[in-house]
């Protein structure tokens, strides 16, 4: 049972307590598995209006967005940290939003000037500088890496809106596929910059593109229009988006030059707009019942996130937990918060009023995102999600099932998969009885078995170790 209580702590409406404790799911070379037991929510306020919007947060939980301020025609962007929201003031007009933040404290967004055109800026160290433009009125900043390298968009002198890298103090236009126009959506840790532009000018259809080393490369298509947008990147260098094949619109990843269809979740359409470093993906799609579905995808399977109890269900990100968090209709029919993980979609709740909606997560289990207060305000939100590590016992009801979907999936055949399962039973009726050592002799035998399996060819490097860390994370717990 979830138990929910309001306190007021220096001014911020915290929520606060759950009794249960799910397990985070894992991905092969994920850390090893968590428990949540315990959520708290936080109001972030605002700068003196009545309304607030964070964009993301990173590892250090900075939050940023924008805030309206006492006079409503105005709207700043803000970072949030340590309890208290900053003002990062504007470029000289009434209008200023915070859209990324890295490791590094550094904030990208756009923000108006006093002559009136709107200009990407960074703010770092409390000063907030004006990026400039590639020759044209105005710019707009969307993503920066922890190289302090910022992309985004630009017009240009001809008046054609642009793909731009700035770093250093200069802005580069990135170009394009041969149309008139680009726009960069993301950039990883390489450098590398994802986004879309058409091959032709006019009303081209758009492709999806990769710009690494002063090179912009069409990713392709599924087979009958171009890739529509490129969404998201990893540190892994793989693209994930959207593209129209003759069935529909298609999510689609992109790796070492391959344009891979994701699929559906049974309806006509499939979109991926979020990616990992351990390559899973989430998006959302249509299904049998048409209703509209957050999904995870990940080794080749599309999983059906579901809902709150409602039709609907969108996914915002994913962290290398493989923490996804998102907005899901309830069956009172009211949009709320979610935090999905091992197969549990959680309703992360509210401030107060109806609705509230997850926009970004960190590593750390801290979810970014907005909710309508009781007074029917809607304010910046932080759900800080806290972890304990798996017990032994737990490690091993993990195991049996990763075994179970090692089976599932076609890697281990069914008497392979028997193999593993057999000595794992054995080992939780050891810890069952108390007998530790035997659970620990045990758990290194199942080791020694993996390891023969990768040897033998049967079982992915990959896979492998998945199994091994959560065995001797038990057998560290265990000799401790």
């Amino acid at each position: 049972m979830t138990r929910l209580s309001f306190l007021l702590v220096a001014g911020a409406v915290v929520v606060a307590c759950r009794d249960s404790v799910e397990p985070v799911q894992r991905a092969p070379g994920a850390p090893q598995f968590s428990f949540v037991t315990d959520v708290t929510i936080t109001d972030l306020g605002t700068l003196g209006g009545i309304s607030s919007v964070p964009s993301a947060i990173n590892g250090l939980g900075q939050v940023v967005g924008w805030s309206s301020m006492a006079s409503s025609i105005r709207r700043h962007a803000f970072l949030w940290q340590n309890g208290s929201m900053t003002d990062l003031g504007t470029l000289g007009g009434d209008f200023a939003e915070a859209v990324a933040v890295n490791e590094l404290g550094q904030v990208v967004g756009s923000s108006t000037t006093a002559s009136g055109p709107q200009h990407a800026f960074l703010w770092q160290n409390g000063t907030l500088s004006d990026l400039g433009t590639l020759g044209g009125l105005g710019s707009e900043a969307v993503a920066i890496n922890d190289l302090g390298q910022v992309v985004g968009a630009s017009s240009t002198a001809a008046g054609y809106l642009h793909a731009f890298l700035w770093q250093n103090g200069t802005m580069t236009d990135l170009g394009t596929l041969g149309g008139d126009y680009s726009v960069a959506i993301g950039i990883n840790a390489l450098g590398q910059v994802v986004g879309r532009s058409p091959t032709t000018g006019g009303s081209g259809a758009d492709h999806a593109f990769l710009w690494q080393n002063g090179a912009i490369t069409d990713l392709g298509d599924l087979g009958t229009l171009a890739a529509l947008t490129a969404l998201a990147v990893n540190d892994l260098g793989q693209v994930v988006g959207s593209s129209y094949t003759a069935a529909g619109l298609r999510a689609f990843l992109w790796q070492n030059g391959t344009v891979t269809d994701l699929g559906t979740l049974g309806g006509d359409y499939s979109v991926a707009n979020a990616m990992n470093d351990l390559g899973q993906v989430v998006g959302f799609s249509t299904t049998a019942a048409l209703g509209t579905h957050a999904f995870l995808w990940q080794n080749g399977t599309m999983s059906d996130l579901g809902t709150l109890g409602g039709g609907y269900s969108y996914p915002f990100a994913v962290n290398d937990l493989g923490q996804v968090v998102g907005e899901s209709s309830t069956a009172a029919g009211y949009l709320h918060a979610f935090l999905w993980q091992n197969g549990t979609m959680t309703d992360l709740g509210t401030l107060g009023g109806s609705f509230s909606v997850a926009r970004a997560v960190n590593d750390p289990g801290q979810v970014a995102g907005i909710s309508a207060s009781a007074s029917g305000e809607t304010h910046a939100t932080l759900w800080t999600v806290a972890l304990r590590p798996a017990t032994p016992a737990e490690e091993v009801s993990i195991l049996t099932n990763d075994v179970n979907n090692l089976n599932t999936t076609g890697v281990l055949n069914q008497g392979q998969a028997q193999a593993f399962l057999a000595r794992l039973e054995v080992v939780s009726r050891q810890l069952n009885d108390g007998n530790t050592t035997a659970a620990t002799t045990l758990l290194q035998s199942f080791i020694n078995q993996v390891r023969a399996y990768v040897n033998a060819g049967l079982l992915s490097a990959t896979d492998g170790q998945t199994l091994i860390d959560a065995a001797q994370n038990a057998i560290n717990q265990l000799s401790a």
